[in-house]
């Protein structure tokens, strides 16, 4: 899934999203695994994200989003740069968005801007965000500023994130993550962002119950 907070249309941050997943797409069919790509399109989301983040009231729209998100084997997250960060509707989906739908998660993050002094905001401002969810950040972070749109360079990079994405999929490291530590962070939560369905088909909703969790997430810790 690629999760593109672009604001043009058509946007250059979702092509490059498209692009990387596309990669990913090839390297699975060329080892026997049939998939395809869907898009969470975050700009018609805008009010929805914003509404959520001051009241918790999660739109329709939004919380099917979110589910398609959490049934993901994988996910290119693609932002504009403003100010020399991603953009605060990226950021705000995320915010409203339960901690634990990327548990685990294969990520590839990209970015695009118009200046190369953007360059470091993949690996300083969105590694790090995705860190912070537990989620498997590919080793290859995309930014395309400028000329690069024109670059052999540029493809390369979406064929090496793309490729990657794929191995850590074809892998199963997401599911060996979650039997290997699963029950060490685990914790229960309200699944008030989620489709019943998309919770009940999801691997990325573990129901953690450890007292660290609980009381890391703000809760009181058991004996």
């Amino acid at each position: 899934t690629v999760v593109s907070a672009g604001v043009g249309d058509p946007s250059t941050t979702t092509k490059l999203g498209e692009a990387v997943a596309l990669e990913a797409t090839r390297y699975l069919r060329d080892n026997g695994v049939e998939t395809s790509v869907r898009l969470v399109d975050l700009r018609p989301l805008a009010r929805d994200v914003a509404v959520a983040s001051v009241s918790r009231q999660i739109s329709p729209a939004l919380k099917k989003a979110i589910g398609v998100v959490a049934t993901s084997d994988g996910v290119v997250a693609a932002s504009p740069v403003f100010k020399a960060s991603y953009s605060g509707l990226f950021k705000g989906f995320w915010d409203v968005t339960e901690p634990d739908v990327m548990l685990a998660m294969p990520v590839v993050v990209a970015a695009t801007g118009g200046s190369d002094r953007h360059a470091l905001v993949p690996d300083t401002d969105m590694r790090s965000l995705f860190a912070f969810l537990r989620a498997i950040v590919a080793p290859t972070s995309i930014m395309a500023a400028g000329g690069d749109w024109a670059s052999t360079g540029l493809a390369d990079r979406e064929k090496r994130a793309g490729r990657e994405l794929g191995a850590f999929i074809l892998s199963g490291v997401r599911q060996a993550v979650l039997d290997a530590a699963g029950k060490g962070y685990r914790r229960s939560f309200a699944t008030a962002t989620m489709d019943e369905s998309a919770s009940a088909a999801s691997t990325a909703l573990p129901d953690f119950d450890s007292s660290l969790m609980r009381l890391a997430a703000g809760g009181i810790g058991g004996d």
